[in-house]
């Protein structure tokens, strides 16, 4: 059973937790399931829906091509090998493995095309439609791109990359609305090399603070007071280890460390 809710602190959940579902395996999605009874909890803004939606498409193609590169096999040539019973049955064999991969590709298109059968994108729409009944879904304005553009001219972060501004635009928001302490869920190297700056700027702004800045959606819902299961701590420690593979933030992270976070970004254990 989850406990009393704290009432006093809210979860900004980067674009990118979300996407990083579709990184990981099915167990991953009961992290999901420990979400969806504290949408009360979560700030979602129209920038942050723009950005899964528009992503999900990236994702969900580049996993398409991973697999279809890593998957392939190479046809085997030799007219002598042809008189060999063994090699008749690898040609086989080889067939059949085509026509189970090709199911494989066949239900990553059926997930893109039909996202209705995509269990992640389900439970994100599940969650926007709770926000637009209540009203809650924090909206862009005018002032809002406007200050987000200013942010990119003067380079301070929450940095986007090229030319995009919906970091800049996601925080700008946050400043403008959020009246509580926030747990800030984020994996990108521009809120981890950045934290002490965007504390600052928090309170500076608002009056309340940055709690934490957390890797783990799990360890966001206990400090609201929620008890996320056993189960799910442990798929969302999987998780973050299959990640290691996909994302550039642990790369970075890993291989170089981080110099300018390490110490303001809570160290989480499962």
């Amino acid at each position: 059973m989850n406990k009393t809710i704290s009432t006093n602190i809210q979860i900004l959940i980067d674009t990118n937790i979300y996407l990083d579902f579709y990184r990981s395996n099915n167990d991953s999605i009961k992290i999901l399931s420990e979400v969806a009874p504290h949408f009360d909890k979560i700030i979602l803004t129209d920038q942050i829906i723009l950005e899964f939606e528009r992503n999900r498409e990236i994702v969900i193609k580049d996993l398409k091509k991973k697999f279809e590169s890593e998957s392939k096999l190479d046809n085997i040539s030799s007219a002598y090998l042809h008189n060999l019973p063994e090699f008749s049955e690898l040609i086989e064999a080889q067939k059949s493995y085509q026509d189970k991969r090709q199911l494989v590709i066949n239900a990553i298109n059926e997930i893109f095309e039909s996202p209705e059968k995509d269990p992640v994108y389900t439970f994100f729409y599940e969650m926007v439609d709770a926000f637009h009944s209540s009203g809650n879904i924090l909206a862009t304005t005018d002032e809002i791109i406007a200050k987000a553009q200013k942010r990119k001219l003067i380079g301070n972060p929450p940095t986007s990359s090229g030319y995009s501004v919906g970091d800049e635009i996601n925080w700008e928001i946050i400043l403008a609305n959020v009246k509580e302490n926030i747990i800030l869920v984020g994996r990108d190297n521009t809120y981890t090399n950045n934290f002490s700056f965007l504390k600052k700027e928090f309170h500076l702004n608002t009056g309340k603070q940055i709690n934490t800045l957390t890797d783990r959606l799990t360890q966001a819902l206990k400090a609201v007071g929620a008890t996320p299961t056993k189960e799910s701590i442990e798929a969302e420690q999987k998780m973050l280890e299959e990640l290691k593979k996909f994302n550039a933030f642990w790369a970075h992270n890993i291989n170089k460390g981080s110099s300018d976070s390490i110490s303001e970004v809570e160290t989480l254990s499962p």
